[in-house]
């Protein structure tokens, strides 16, 4: 059976990955609705393809909650661009 000791960091970061991604749902909320995103392109791209490669360092690192949480934020961001694309 796999053991899988959780270490204090990975918890931490896990929590402020998620508190981000907590803190995006109303943006992406509020562009859906007024059909319109006011974040630039350069904001956009560098910080959601900053998170994709942290949550790939993370998992390197075998904090894999943190990874996980990070990757999911990094999504956010995503969404985000895709609105701006369509939007």
């Amino acid at each position: 059976m796999l053991k899988m000791k959780l270490k204090w960091q990975d918890v931490v970061l896990t929590i402020i990955s998620l508190a981000f991604c907590y803190a995006l749902i109303p943006q992406i909320i509020y562009n859906y609705n007024l059909h319109v995103v006011n974040i630039s392109w350069q904001t956009l791209i560098i910080t959601m393809l900053g998170l994709y490669f942290a949550g790939f360092c993370y998992f390197t690192l075998k904090l894999y909650f943190t990874a996980i949480s990070t990757s999911i934020s990094a999504t956010c961001w995503l969404i985000i661009l895709i609105q701006k694309i369509i939007f």
